[in-house]
């Protein structure tokens, strides 16, 4: 994808993220916190929020090795010297291509289930262990099919720092109503990955704001399993009934309720 301005949001002219998608959104309330810089040059970031841009193809794979550690970046010091620095940020990118693939590979059989089970383990483990380094085992730039969404887990300085340095210009996604970059909280993130890897069938991305789909809809709230707490609203979507809720500044949709356990919201 070419250069965007400043104002960049998801309502751009950007390919949809699944076949039938269409959403997005405000972020859920405080999303848009402050994040204070917690990390230098060369180490590990720290639990944060995440951020994210959206890429064509080519720079999804570039940034992917940037962020993750294993290419190094030129930025210049203050006193104008140019030098390679090395970040390891968690990364997480998401493509309408390879969630299609993903999708249309499952098959509902003993094997394919175990496989499930085995990716949610591996992302419990990831966000437990707090390393960059064994997070970003679940991505490989070599993998990525087509263009989409990059999530990074950084300190906002040096995302914009990397941003500005590099060719051509790329920017983090802002919120419709801040007009700063907007922000998942990385309880989300875990629950996207989780919904991502284990059900990917169940999940959908879109491009409304959630808004739009909360006019005159059931509220509920989730009570079991790993969504406990998560509150959404009810709706009807491609003859199937949907739970909604806000992910950072777009909308996730999750079908077959009847796996999660929930109760109403007055």
């Amino acid at each position: 994808m070419g250069t965007i301005n400043d104002n960049q949001n998801i309502t751009s002219e950007v390919p949809k993220l699944l076949l039938c998608s269409s959403i997005a959104s405000v972020s859920d309330p405080g999303s848009n916190a402050e994040v204070q810089p917690q990390v230098g040059l060369g180490k590990e970031c720290p639990e944060l929020s995440w951020y994210y841009l959206h890429l064509s193809y080519k720079e999804l794979k570039r940034y992917i090795a940037i962020f993750s550690g294993r290419k190094a970046v030129k930025l210049r010091t203050p006193e104008g010297v140019a030098e390679e620095c090395y970040f390891c940020f968690k990364v997480f990118s998401y493509t309408e291509a390879g969630h299609r693939k993903r999708f249309e590979r499952c098959a509902y059989t003993k094997e394919e289930y175990t496989a499930r089970r085995e990716s949610v383990r591996i992302v419990k483990e990831a966000f437990s262990a707090g390393s960059a380094s064994q997070f970003n085992v679940l991505t490989d730039e070599k993998e990525v099919e087509g263009s989409g969404w990059l999530f990074v887990c950084a300190p906002l300085d040096q995302l914009q720092r990397i941003l500005g340095a590099m060719l051509p210009r790329q920017y983090l996604v802002t919120d419709y109503v801040t007009h700063r970059p907007a922000v998942i909280p990385s309880r989300q993130m875990e629950e996207f990955i989780y919904l991502y890897e284990s059900m990917p069938y169940n999940i959908e991305l879109l491009n409304r704001p959630l808004e739009a789909y909360l006019q005159k809809k059931q509220r509920i709230r989730i009570t079991g399993g790993v969504f406990h707490g998560k509150e959404g609203c009810i709706m009807r979507l491609h003859r199937n009934t949907r739970l909604v809720f806000a992910f950072g500044n777009m909308t996730v949709a999750i079908s077959y309720l009847h796996a999660f356990p929930f109760e109403k919201v007055e």
